[in-house]
């Protein structure tokens, strides 16, 4: 009697665990369309972006200076990071990397300088893991599928 109720106690532990794990791994992905007129636009935003952060500063900037949401700017930064990797142009890629992870810098005026700060720090950390995710992940990592041939009748 005692051997079943340990295994029927095994049993939906085992359950729930794979549940669990189920359910952490069933995330959404957002998938990013290279059109031409991404790519411009992803240019376009890049371009606006990139004069604020490329002055080699770590000092920390207003939010409002920010021409475009933050999501916005990010999903420009893993177009163009997808495309120069394609295209082979590690300098530029390496630029787009560096503005991606300089997004940091742009935080909410009105509080404590300090607590600015180590928002800056925590978000620089949790942009570098993203996009090493990013760039360690689907699409560097896919291979390109190949179209059947049309059969002949």
């Amino acid at each position: 009697m005692f051997d079943t109720e340990v295994w029927v106690g095994l049993f939906a532990l085992t359950a729930l665990l794979y549940m669990v794990k189920w359910w952490q791994g069933s995330r959404k992905v957002k998938v990013y369309r290279i059109s031409p007129q991404s790519l411009e636009r992803s240019k376009e935003v890049m371009l606006k972006v990139l004069p604020l952060v490329e002055d080699e500063k770590e000092s920390v900037l207003d939010a409002g200076r920010l021409p475009y949401p933050k999501d916005t700017v990010k999903s420009a930064a893993k177009i163009l990071a997808y495309y120069y990797w394609k295209e082979n142009r590690p300098e530029e890629l390496a630029r787009v990397k560096q503005c991606f992870i300089s997004l940091a810098r742009f935080q909410p005026r009105g509080e404590d300088e300090e607590l600015i700060e180590r928002r800056a720090q925590r978000e620089k950390k949790r942009l570098v893991r993203e996009l090493d995710y990013y760039l360690t992940h689907y699409p560097f990592k896919a291979r390109k599928r190949t179209i059947p041939a049309k059969k002949q009748g």
